[in-house]
């Protein structure tokens, strides 16, 4: 990015002055934010099923953590790469699909696609409720939130990076009753983890009713 960009932003320079040596203490970790990072850390467990939209270094990190990852990726440069880092790792629980676009990486996020591409697609194979933790971190960011929405299991976990795209955070379509746990920034993007609903088990007469909270 241009000398400029920063000069002109001096607080976002010294956010990425920090930022830079976060990830030279962290070269494992992905570019998420810190925060981000620690609650996954603490909140992750072998139990679960993920899935990524959007690989890179957290595919290796998120494949430690969680039983099985679902990752979709669609630069073939980089989905080798990866593939290369995984297999060179021994990392054995990751689904890793190449996926490419349906249109021009460069083209703007369209409120509707008929028919949905690909990529977003993935999604929809998945049976509901069936993903313990979605990381939305790569192309057609929207539609791969709203398709996904319905995979995740009650009290599972949503994180989408760079919520700073959006005008803000209620332009997703995240259900309102799904409360955020995580919200964090470096100082140049943010990142926010949502909870999806958990069911509440309510004693009555001796009788027992299963609500959502």
């Amino acid at each position: 990015m241009a000398i400029w960009f920063w000069l002109k932003r001096p607080k976002k320079a010294i956010a990425r002055i920090r930022y830079w040596f976060w990830e030279g203490l962290n070269p494992d970790k992905p570019w998420l934010c810190p925060e981000t990072v620690r609650f996954c850390q603490a909140h992750l467990t072998k139990s679960m099923v993920a899935i990524e939209f959007g690989s890179g270094r957290s595919t290796r990190w998120f494949a430690t953590l969680v039983g099985h990852l679902i990752s979709v990726e669609h630069n073939h440069k980089w989905y080798k790469i990866v593939k290369k880092q995984l297999a060179d790792a021994g990392i054995t629980n990751v689904d890793y699909r190449f996926v490419p676009l349906n249109h021009p990486e460069s083209d703007p996020e369209q409120p509707e696609y008929s028919p949905l591409p690909d990529y977003v697609a993935v999604a929809d194979e998945l049976a509901d409720q069936s993903i313990d933790f979605a990381v939305v971190d790569g192309h057609y960011r929207t539609h791969c939130v709203r398709h996904i929405i319905p995979k995740i299991a009650p009290g599972g976990y949503l994180l989408v990076d760079d919520v700073n795209r959006w005008p803000s955070p209620e332009a997703l379509p995240i259900p309102k009753s799904w409360s955020i746990v995580n919200d964090s920034t470096n100082g140049i993007k943010r990142c926010i983890i949502w909870q999806a609903t958990k069911p509440s088990v309510v004693a009555d007469s001796g009788a027992v009713e299963v609500s959502g909270t």
